[in-house]
């Protein structure tokens, strides 16, 4: 699994460290609604997106929140929200705080992945998340 995929599922932008998983995950959360909002304005349908890179079949609501709550809760989404925990679990503190924040890259690789990243891209990068 690249350091790519990873970055693009897990580094979200925080004005400050994170401390604990949950705000994490929290920020992934927040992430999703922008991600599919961003969609919306493009003309993409995030339902679609969702349903072919996950293989899926979606029959919820069609508001942001829902569609980033059942994307949240998908079994790939899952795993890779496990594999984030488990990092988070093992996380040896003594990494220097860069190396921590931007996923183990340089911070520019990181601030131009995140600034690329559309729903399509991290579908596709979900989509091919495994946990290792």
């Amino acid at each position: 699994m690249s350091g790519d995929v990873k970055a693009r599922l897990f580094v979200v932008s925080n004005p400050s460290k994170f401390k604990r998983f949950e705000d994490h995950e929290a920020g992934i959360f927040i992430q999703l609604h922008e991600l599919i909002e961003q969609a919306k304005e493009l003309g993409e349908d995030p339902i679609a997106l969702i349903e072919e890179y996950l293989e899926v079949i979606y029959n919820d609501g069609t508001s942001t929140e829902e569609i980033a709550s059942f994307l949240l809760e998908t079994d790939k989404m899952q795993t890779a929200l496990w594999t984030l925990k488990e990092s988070w679990d093992k996380m040896d503190d003594s990494l220097p705080t860069d190396s921590l924040m931007y996923g183990g890259m340089d911070k520019e690789d990181a601030v131009q992945l995140y600034s690329e990243t559309t729903l399509r891209s991290y579908l596709e990068a979900l989509a091919l998340f495994k946990n290792e």
